[in-house]
């Protein structure tokens, strides 16, 4: 028997990175794992196999977390399947970088749309279910750049920021029943992070970060699943900095 065993797990973009390690982990643990995908239907099915593969339970579903039809037909068809939504793990998100004054109003939008309403979205529609329940887990995934602003994100970073205040207002009205947090993800090696920073930009991060190395996918997993479990049932409104030190504020 798991951590996790006889609980309903929804994580929001699954097809890949932390979405799809969330998926395995918690089936490990014994869960029954839902996960939406966008646009990727190749990647979630892969997730679905691995996840299956550690014995668990697994649903994927095409879903933009954008519009409420899309959401309730989500939620409603997860809940039909296995019950509940018991942890839900607001996980999708998407940037589309450009400088402020050149910005389309369409990639501003957008990534408001993905990163900030869509979780306004879920828990609303889960909220209520685990109200009732009495009993229920939001962990939103932010990201360091909603307190430390970086150049050419400001749709991206103002929409993270959203977030941490939406958990806050989350954890306010859901309580005594429901915890909601945050963690707010630093420097995570990842392919896109791989990408996108040069080894030397990356040698740099490292350099001013105390414990002396990027983040790992299993750190987020690790910390996402004491959020979710009975160990953190004292905890919430917090936006948590998985970081390493690199930013204390």
């Amino acid at each position: 028997m798991g951590m996790f065993s006889e609980k309903t797990v929804l994580i929001t973009g699954g097809s890949r990175g932390v979405g799809r390690h969330l998926a395995v982990a918690f089936s490990e643990a014994g869960a029954k794992v839902a996960i939406n995908y966008e646009q990727n239907e190749e990647g979630a099915l892969e997730t679905v196999d691995l996840a299956r593969e550690k014995g668990g339970q697994v649903l994927a579903m095409k879903a933009d977390v954008s519009r409420s039809d899309a959401v309730d037909g989500l939620v409603d068809k997860v809940t039909e399947t296995f019950g509940s939504v018991d942890v839900l793990v607001n996980n999708a998100g998407i940037n589309r970088d450009s400088p402020l004054l050149e910005m389309s109003e369409a990639d501003w939008d957008r990534v408001h749309a993905v990163n900030l309403k869509g979780p306004f979205l879920l828990t609303r529609k889960v909220g209520r279910a685990m109200v009732s329940a009495g009993s229920g887990r939001i962990v939103n995934i932010s990201a360091v750049t909603a307190v430390d602003a970086r150049a050419n994100a400001a749709n991206y970073c103002s929409s993270k920021a959203g977030l941490n205040m939406l958990t806050k207002c989350a954890a306010i009205e859901l309580g005594p029943q429901v915890q909601v947090n945050a963690i707010a993800l630093g420097f995570i090696r990842s392919e896109l992070v791989e990408e996108v920073f040069s080894a030397e930009q990356l040698a740099g991060v490292i350099g001013e970060t105390p414990v002396g190395r990027l983040g790992e996918i299993a750190d987020v997993c690790e910390l996402v699943m004491f959020l979710a479990s009975n160990a953190a049932s004292f905890i919430t409104g917090q936006t948590i900095i998985l970081d390493g030190g690199r930013i204390m504020r």
